[in-house]
């Protein structure tokens, strides 16, 4: 691909700064822009800016303004924020603005400028801080297809960059839900506490129970650090999930010698900064007296059940801790309040059912963390082909065509009977539940076979998609669909050359693989109508996503039932939601990045 500097297609502009001390220069119709302000944005576009010049500011600087249609870009504290101006806009020093001739799209510089922060950032110098000068920047140099191609990949990733963006709101949103879902269950397991609870002290319910120490002045005397006990902190305690695993700093003989070493095991309770945030060391470690310790008596409680207790009453317990420069609470807060004690047993009961929730909620945390990962890694690959010329108009489309042939769909239906193999369910692997999976393929394992989905009454469907694939199955040798004796739903059938096809086929599904298994594996152990009503109520969802409606649980269920297909209203409320329940335990709740399920009008 042919290639130009940037000072070749781009007039590059410096900014500035008016004296401070004239008010004259300030306050005026002249938007003007900085580093600090740029990098708080979440869109490209700008009109206005939180501080203003006036034209006599103007020219008693060095900052000129750049028209619409220009890209500015911070060079210095730090490298590499990007806006793209609505308006006739000005910039201080810490920007250089960069004006396409007529053979460079404006979107497309803003592309690519965001491609290459990381390796633009790496050309900056300086001491103090890295800045990038106006030479370096215009001579790096920038792929240059025609203007009608720069235009389409524009409106490729204009158009990959919105889904991202949803789909990464959604995982966002699921990521705090998660979250919430759990501190929920906390505070309504202690809500109402039985009258029968005796009422303790934390101290009373404590072999050691006090503040932690840090007796020697200054703090920050360095001869206390560095040693090999750990010291927490409020922040440590603050940023643990139930158990403290990490610490940010370490006592050395000294340090240890002024404070106090706590067992494994001590519940640690912030009461400055950070008020009660708790957690459970899992090393011995010494902290100051902004946290207290308490090591339970385990004859009557575990330090578990106080945990999650403490948990509960967070938010009282950070109310009473406003009202000055900086929120504390103080022991007496702790020791003075009669806390709930159950019995041990129903203690024990309480922290296995929110140990059990808490496991449930770290794998979905951990899902939609990993997602979001994965949507950042998939848009600097987007931009990577985009500039390393994969995405040019040949090959704009169909990048995945592969995907999309009657053949890979075979294999992928072939795959999903030899999953079903070793659970012993391949009896309930038919036509509908081969329709399901490829559904799951596409909605879960985000492979796009081609299919055009549409509500049919065992669910979401494309009838001619599916009818290729058995064609060219049978065609080949490869398999069939047998209709039962029963005359009820149909029976996989391999055929003379399924072993051959199979081995020759696993090359074309192993770049997608392990997406393909993840869909499978959530219905290979389900009956067909199981399978049927997961897909139905995922599908349901995601239509409600995109329809920008908010996916209650009546809303969900009217979606897959009333608003599905007539069949559909056989089945009773409990059904839609244990399938609501079933993808939300296996952390597959839609974002709107799955194709829609028409009706069938669109057959007409």
């Amino acid at each position: 691909m042919k290639t130009a500097r940037l000072s070749e297609v781009c007039k590059l502009v410096n900014g500035g700064t008016p004296k401070s001390g004239m008010a004259e220069y300030w306050g005026g119709d002249v938007v003007w822009l900085t580093p600090a302000e740029m990098g708080k944005r979440t869109t490209p576009y700008i009109a206005e800016t939180a501080r203003t010049i006036s034209r006599t500011g103007l020219a008693n600087c060095s900052a000129r303004q750049v028209p619409v249609g220009a890209v500015i870009m911070s060079t210095r504290a730090p490298i590499g924020h990007l806006a793209i101006p609505e308006v006739p806009m000005a910039f201080n020093q810490g920007c250089r603005g960069l004006i396409p001739n007529g053979t460079l799209d404006t979107k497309y510089l803003y592309y690519f400028l965001w491609f290459s922060r990381d390796a633009l950032n790496g050309l900056g110098t300086g001491a103090t801080f890295k800045e990038l000068s106006s030479g370096v920047l215009g001579n790096y140099p920038i792929p240059l297809p025609s203007l009608e191609e720069q235009r389409r990949i524009v409106a490729v990733l204009d158009e990959a960059f919105a889904a991202i963006a949803t789909a990464t709101a959604n995982a966002e949103k699921n990521l705090a839900n998660a979250r919430e879902l759990f501190d929920a269950s906390v505070r309504e397991t202690f809500a109402n506490p039985d009258k029968s609870w005796e009422r303790m002290t934390l101290k009373e319910a404590a072999l050691d129970f006090g503040r932690g120490k840090s007796k020697h002045r200054p703090r920050k005397d360095p001869k206390l650090y560095g040693g090999d006990y750990p010291f927490i902190q409020t922040g440590d305690v603050r940023n643990c999930d139930h158990l403290i695993t990490k610490y940010s700093q370490t006592y050395s003989a000294a340090g240890l010698a002024q404070s106090k070493l706590w067992p494994k095991g001590t519940i640690c309770i912030t009461i400055a900064a950070n008020i009660a945030e708790t957690g459970i060391l899992n090393f011995e470690a010494c902290f100051p007296d902004s946290v207290i310790g308490m090591v339970v008596d385990p004859v009557r409680t575990s330090n578990s059940y106080v945990e999650y207790l403490l948990q509960s009453l967070k938010a009282v317990l950070q109310a009473k801790g406003k009202g000055s420069a900086q929120a504390n609470i103080n022991l007496a807060t702790f020791e003075n309040e009669r806390f709930p004690f159950p019995p041990k047993d129903a203690q024990m009961a309480i922290v296995a059912e929110l140990g059990g929730l808490s496991e449930q909620v770290q794998d979905m945390e951990t899902l939609y963390a990993d997602k979001l990962v994965a949507l950042d890694a998939l848009k600097q690959s987007l931009l990577h082909r985009a500039f390393s010329g994969e995405l040019t108009a040949s090959k704009l489309k169909g990048n995945d065509s592969g995907f999309k042939t009657p053949a890979f769909t075979a294999n992928v239906i072939a795959l999903a009977y030899r999953r079903h193999l070793p659970l012993g369910t391949e009896n309930t692997f038919g036509r509908v539940k081969a329709q399901k999976v490829l559904h799951l393929c596409e909605s879960v394992g985000m492979v796009d076979l081609g299919r055009n989905p549409m509500k049919d009454a065992a669910g979401p469907n494309d009838f001619q998609h599916m009818l290729a694939a058995e064609d060219w199955a049978k065609t080949n040798q490869f398999f069939e669909f047998e209709p039962r004796p029963t005359g009820s739903g149909y029976t996989f059938k391999k055929l003379a050359r399924f072993e051959l096809i199979v081995a020759e086929g696993m090359a074309a599904l192993k770049p997608v693989q392990g997406r393909l298994d993840k869909a499978i594996a959530l219905i290979a152990p389900m009956k067909s109508e199981q399978a049927e009503l997961l897909a139905t109520v995922h599908a349901a969802w995601n239509n409600l996503i995109l329809d920008g409606a908010e996916p209650t649980e009546e809303a969900i269920i009217y979606e897959a039932r009333e608003n599905w297909h007539g069949s559909k209203l056989k089945f009773a409320d409990n059904k839609f939601r244990e399938a609501i329940a079933t993808i939300r335990t296996k952390g597959i709740i839609p974002d709107g990045t799955a194709k829609r399920v028409g009706g069938q009008d669109r057959l007409l």
